[in-house]
């Protein structure tokens, strides 16, 4: 009454893909009823840990940019909208607009945005470093992400390259930490899915294994 699931780490983006049987579990389908056939294995919930706006807050490490506590989509809706108090269809829009620029390329009507200024310059430091060097180091394993595997790439789809393996580099830790804090229970890790974490939790563990974890992940 198990099923399981494959990752491969070694894509050409560095995130991995996940997969078993011709299913995506990352892209489970969250408007219908799919989701509501994976049940505990044992007298528990399944427990998703899911960070906010993740790659944003990669990005302000890696620039030195604080973001601080608040939603990052509301944060950065305020500097759009340049006003205080943001609408839901507001923030929505927020999230699409980051997504545009993040993914697409900086516009030059978001550069007097501090966060989207430094974004920029790190970005084509780093494309200098990619074709001076050949190569670049992902942030914390020092993986070197190659010119001749890679292509002549844009300075934006480079950026995204290493954004990604900088997330899964970065799960990693995050995994081998839950998984150290998991150790004697019958709490599992199962799933994670790129921004999120999820969990078989067997309600004997207790509550406060819930938000022990809450703690010590970092977003």
């Amino acid at each position: 009454d198990l099923v399981f699931t494959e990752y491969n780490y070694n894509t050409l983006t560095g995130r991995p893909s996940n997969r078993f049987g011709g299913i995506n579990y990352s892209a489970l389908n969250k408007d219908d009823d799919t989701r509501t056939i994976f049940a505990s294995r044992q007298e528990g919930v399944i427990l998703e840990y899911d960070f906010d706006a993740y790659h944003m807050r990669l990005i302000s490490d890696l620039i030195g940019y604080k973001l601080g506590p608040m939603s990052v989509h509301e944060y950065l809706a305020k500097k759009y909208f340049n006003k205080d108090d943001i609408s839901l269809k507001e923030y929505d829009e927020s999230k699409a607009i980051s997504f545009r620029v993040l993914y697409g390329g900086i516009p030059k009507e978001f550069e007097n945005i501090e966060f989207f200024k430094l974004t920029k310059q790190f970005i084509f430091s780093l494309w200098d470093t990619y074709n001076r060097s050949g190569f670049i180091e992902t942030p914390l394993y020092k993986r070197k992400l190659k010119k001749k595997n890679l292509g002549d790439l844009i300075p934006q789809k480079l950026f995204n390259y290493y954004i990604q393996a900088y997330e899964t580099e970065a799960n990693f830790d995050m995994i081998e930490m839950i998984n150290d804090r998991l150790d004697g229970l019958n709490t599992k890790l199962i799933l994670n899915t790129y921004d999120s974490f999820t969990l078989d939790f067997d309600l004997k563990d207790g509550k406060d294994l819930i938000f022990d974890i809450n703690e010590k992940l970092k977003y």
